[in-house]
């Protein structure tokens, strides 16, 4: 399962963009759907990423071994030890990992080697320090080719500016993705870490990412089909501030945790009041925590009262 504050970051950001369009658009009503389609593929595309990302060393080693091929050519002779990272053991059973290539295929990733960008990233690693003491080791062992993938990806491509900006223009989530994305990847290159790769195996998204799009999805539908009845609520409750005096990222973060609360019995009040909190603290002002705090607990309060929220004792789960 993805993290659950990943899953409401995700859906805040939907939020966002349908309250800043809807009132612009001549037919809301056909907005709700699209965005909740729009919010289950971002979501699925993870794994996209994660596995275009980590066939990134695969494409700049085949450059590589393009330029080892290059040199047999040439009269004035470069150091064998150049074509290291063309020869490296542990990119090479990525290469022929028949999974990897299936999942390349089936998601359409086929990085093209003739590219300017894949040139100028190719470039950047040989140039760097790292690359170039790998490079000047004789005949290097298992473990200089496995701790060199992990600071190509670590230290070399997941820091490269052009890089991350690329995946950027791919992908709208790329910021908050690039966490999720980073780790998963940690994971699989560290189960590479036996030369018989006996320990080897892909880092996995989620337990269950329809789970976890049912959650985003049900969650955001709600919050829009109540909103109306929602903004009552704050309206009631945040003393001295109008509603349309509160920034619409505050407004939609005070849907969105009513939404949780009334909607999912499973989940703490606690929790989603938590979670609301840090969410502003990071995606709003300075201040915004204080007040959404203040708001959230008004509300609750007076919900609980009032029987609308409902939590079941048995089946609450701290599931952040």
């Amino acid at each position: 399962m993805l993290n659950r504050r990943v899953l409401r970051v995700r859906v805040l950001q939907y939020l966002y963009s349908y309250y800043s369009l809807v009132k612009f658009s001549d037919k809301p009503e056909q907005l709700k759907p699209d965005f909740i389609r729009n919010l289950s593929a971002s979501l699925e595309e993870i794994n996209k990423y994660y596995y275009k990302f980590l066939s990134l060393p695969i494409i700049l080693s085949d450059i590589n071994a393009e330029k080892k091929e290059i040199a047999k050519s040439e009269k004035i002779k470069k150091s064998p030890s150049r074509f290291n990272f063309s020869e490296n053991i542990v990119i090479d059973f990525l290469r022929r990992n028949k999974k990897l290539i299936d999942t390349l295929n089936r998601f359409k990733i086929d990085w093209n080697a003739k590219t300017p960008e894949i040139r100028n990233w190719y470039n950047f690693v040989m140039d760097n320090e790292i690359t170039k003491d790998y490079s000047s080791l004789n005949n290097p062992k298992f473990k200089d080719d496995f701790d060199y993938l992990k600071k190509l990806i670590n230290k070399i491509l997941f820091k490269n500016e052009d890089i991350n900006q690329f995946f950027e223009i791919d992908n709208i989530h790329w910021y908050d993705d690039r966490i999720i994305i980073r780790s998963m990847i940690k994971k699989t290159i560290e189960s590479l870490n036996s030369s018989n790769f006996n320990t080897f195996a892909f880092a996995n998204l989620s337990e269950d990412i329809k789970d976890d799009i049912n959650f985003a999805s049900s969650l955001f539908e709600s919050i829009i089909d109540y909103t109306s009845e929602y903004d009552e609520y704050i309206t009631k409750h945040s003393k001295n501030w109008k509603i349309d005096r509160i920034s619409l990222m505050d407004k939609s973060i005070l849907r969105m945790g009513i939404g949780e609360m009334v909607n999912f019995s499973n989940i703490p009040i606690k929790v989603t009041m938590n979670e609301c909190i840090d969410i502003a603290k990071n995606y709003s002002t300075p201040k915004s925590g204080l007040f959404i705090n203040g708001v959230l607990d008004v509300i609750s309060l007076n919900l609980q009262k009032k029987g609308i929220i409902n939590k079941s004792g048995k089946g609450l789960i701290d599931n952040k």
